[in-house]
This record gives structure tokens, sequence and C-alpha cells, in this order.
């Protein structure tokens, strides 16, 4: 059992007083801190005569904080060893990361992903039909189903990247290609190049394998060019997601993409590059070529999850001829394939025009998303990507866990901004990414009960980092 330090401590919390009284403001910020995972399942806290010290409160500010978490289950009291987080597994906290509207009447938007599009049905069907001629395999397939993989392979080269099947591993969606191409290349302690603001998911697979995270600094787009040539020369390997990047939506140019492959094919830094969005081209916009096209050796990870339906969970790693062997050795570590029904099904969705389907109806939710929120939050900074499932709202002041927790107050789940910065930085306390792939009714409440959460927190906060052109994060949309 871990012990988090009073100093640590009032660093997550950064500025955790707001309009109530003073336990029940810090019982509020430390609960949105256990939400999102900045206080992991199992923590010791700190003692409340440390904490009072540290924050320079009473004591009974922390002693009735504390009383505070432990009457919403979200902390216990061990004899003589002081106070831990506990997270009870609940119907509702699992409902929380695969429902719209939870049973309790919540909306969520602390993920992005939507329902099944129509045609998937039929997707299924087809590949119910396909089924026979598998039973007579013994099922298991580490690199998966062939035909799944000449469609991958076929997807690929049309996209400008040559590919052949036997590039092709198929695995349990995108984290589970990430871990396999983690445990395969990372080497414990040595530095990976990540993105500063990312998807975390991805960073916590290569920090499970002991990488150690060389965070690109923040500016105009999530990648520097001239930043990302000087962190070459120190780092093994480099995790990237270029295409509609996850949270911002920013699409990186394709002279970036030839400038920062030739620097990383000089100093033999390996890209991995998520490619999970590409496909989810809202406005139809001319893609560019994709990353890897310029770096033969490096490695690409796809999924259906996010074009098609969450509850397809088929992901692959298009890997070069030389790495296909080892990658395939490490899956087989964690297990022997993927579902083979599921693999037939993602082969007749990448036959079919499920895309297609799914990116008319996120153009039309993003549309009245993007309405709603300029009406009803106008001081909220966000620019409009023409692709992926997020918004990346700048908010007037750093309040993002602040507004999380006033929101699930009123039925609304949120992930703060610290939640996709390396090292959960309090720099993203400006912002909060909002999903837009849910119904178009779910959106307008959802909207509704964030501007009532906003007016809750604001407490007169100006907007006028914005209005005096201070640096904004607006630039992160491409």
């Amino acid at each position: 059992m871990s012990t988090l330090a009073p100093a640590r401590l009032a660093s997550l919390l950064g500025d955790w007083r707001a309009q109530g009284p003073a336990y029940r403001d810090l019982a509020d910020a430390v609960r949105v801190l256990i939400i999102d995972g900045r206080i992991p399942d199992g923590t010791r806290l700190p003692s409340e005569r440390s904490l009072a010290e540290e924050l320079d409160v009473s004591r009974t500010t922390t002693t009735r904080a504390y009383e505070e978490l432990r009457e919403r289950d979200l902390a216990t009291a061990v004899q003589g060893s002081g106070t831990r987080v506990t997270v009870p597994f609940r119907e509702s906290a699992a409902s929380a990361m695969i429902a719209f509207d939870e049973p309790d009447g919540t909306i969520s938007l602390a993920h992005a992903a939507g329902a099944a599009p129509a045609g998937l049905r039929s997707a299924f069907e087809r590949a119910l039909e396909r089924m026979p001629g598998t039973f007579a395999t013994t099922g298991y397939l580490p690199d998966g189903h062939g035909s799944l993989r000449e469609r991958i392979a076929e997807h690929h080269s049309r996209q400008g990247l040559p590919t052949d099947p036997e590039q092709i591993i198929v695995t349990s969606g995108a984290q589970g290609a990430l871990s396999i191409v983690a445990a395969t290349v990372v080497r414990r302690g040595r530095p990976a190049i990540v993105e500063a603001c990312a998807f975390p998911h991805g960073l916590e697979a290569f920090e499970a394998e002991g990488a150690r995270p060389l965070p690109l600094p923040t500016g105009p787009t999530p990648w520097q060019v001239e930043d990302l040539r000087s962190a070459a020369a120190s780092a093994e390997v480099a995790l990237l997601n270029p295409d509609f990047h996850n949270p911002t939506g920013a699409l990186m140019p394709a002279d970036d993409r030839e400038q920062i492959a030739a620097a990383m094919r000089r100093e033999g830094t390996l890209m991995i590059v998520d490619e999970t969005m590409r496909e989810l081209n809202l406005d139809g916009i001319e893609m560019p070529p994709p990353l890897a096209s310029f770096a033969p050796d490096a490695i690409t990870v796809g999924s259906l999850s996010k074009v098609a339906w969450g509850g397809l969970r088929v992901g692959w790693i298009r890997a070069p001829h030389h790495l296909v062997n080892a990658l395939v050795q490490t899956r087989v570590r964690m297990d022997l394939g993927s579902s083979a029904f599921e693999q037939l099904v993602a082969a007749e969705v990448m036959e079919g025009a499920i895309p297609a389907e799914r990116r008319a109806d996120l153009r039309v939710q993003r549309d009245v998303f993007v309405r709603a929120l300029r009406r009803e939050l106008p001081d909220f900074a966000f620019g409009v990507p023409a692709g992926g499932l997020n918004l990346w709202v700048e908010l007037p002041g750093p309040l993002s866990s602040r507004l999380t927790t006033a929101a699930l107050e009123r039925r609304l789940r949120l992930l703060p901004g610290p939640r996709f910065f390396t090292g959960r930085s309090p720099a993203g306390e400006r912002f909060i990414r909002l999903p837009f792939a849910q119904p178009v009714d779910v959106l307008e409440r959802a909207v509704e009960r964030l501007a009532a959460a906003w007016r809750a927190v604001d407490g007169g906060v100006a907007t006028g980092a914005i209005a005096a052109g201070q640096p904004t994060g607006l630039d992160l949309i491409a």
C-alpha cells in the first residue's frame, strides 16, 4: 500500500478552495482526484495533522474532509494505519464507462465512444454465416484471422503505406496493441518520447514497462518539429498520435511528418504511431500521408473500436517484417488471440459502408454540440476539429477539477483536464475534453447541465487572459 505525502497531495490539489466551507471544498477536490485515478485505490492518505500543516488550514478542516470521503465510501479509516482510499466496485461504476444515461439519470461524457451504427447488425449476421469454416481450426489465432489481416493490409496500402498481410497482428483493441508493442520494444529506465497532452492509456502502457516519459513541450500543436528533433537524440522510442489527436483533435501536417520521420530515422528512434482516429475524417478533408509512410520501420496501431463500435474489440499492429516475430511472441505470453468471430465481423466492417455511416452521424452530433456550447457557454474557447470524437475546450480559468465535481453533482460525468497531461500536470486545469459521440438529445441535455455546473464554479472568473491575447489552447486544433 503506497502512502501519499502531504506535499504531493497539495501539489495535486492545486487551488482547491472554492465558494463553500473549506472542509467540503477539500473533500470535493480529493474526490475528483480519486474519481479520475490520480489517487489510486488503496493509497494511504496523509495524516489529518500533516495535511492540515501542509495546506495551512485547521485540523478540523482536514478531519471533516476525511469524514466526508468516508461517508461517500471513497475512504476507510484503518486502525493504526490512518485513512486509505477505497473505491468499491458497483454497478454504477461499470455503467459510467459504457452508458450514455446511467441508471440514476447521469449523463457520461467521460468516454469518447458511441452506440453501434445501424449497419453493424448485418455485419454480425454475415460473419456468423462464415463461422463454420473457422470451426475446422484450433481457434487460436495469435497473429489474427487471415481474411482480416488481408483487409487491414489492403487498407494501409490504399492509404499510401504499402503493407502485406504478414506485417499485421490482430489484437484485442488498440489498447491491447499498445501493451504488446510496449512490452516488446520498451527497455526499462530508457526515455520514451510522448506528447505532453495525450490519451492517457497509451502512456500508461509504456510506463507499465518501465519507460521514462520524455514529454514534448506544449506548443501550437502537440508536436513541434524542433522539439522532436532534440528529443530524438536521447530516446529509443516515440509514441505519437498524429491523426485527429486525442484529445485536441489536431492533425499533423504532411511537411511536419516528413521532417519528424527524417529526424527519427537519423537518430534510430523507433516511432509507434497511433492511428485509431484516422478514419474519423468528418469533413472529408484531404488527409496527409500516414506518418509511417515516411518511416518504413515505424510501428502503426489501428482499431475499429472508435470507427465502428467500442464493443467490437478488434485492433491491430502493422509492423516492419523484422519485428513481427518478436511482437507475436510477446502476444502469446499475454493471450492466444482475439475472438475469431469478432475478427470475422471486423473483416465484414472493413468491406462495407459502416465507417461512412458513422462519420455522417458524428458530423451531425459534433455540429449540434458546437452550437449548444456556443449558445450556453460563450466564454468556453475551442476550435472545431475536422475529425475525431472530441472538442478540446479551454476554460476561462483553471477550474477543470472543480467543474468536474460540480458537474457530477448535476448528474454529468466528465474527466478533468489534468487526466490528459503527462504526470497529471496542473496545466490541465484550464482544459476539459468534451466527446460528442452521443445522440443529439443527450448532448443538448449535457450542455444544459454543464452550463449549470459552470455557473456554480465560475465565481466571477474573468476571461481577460483570452481577451488580452495571451496564449490559449486554440492553436492545438489544426
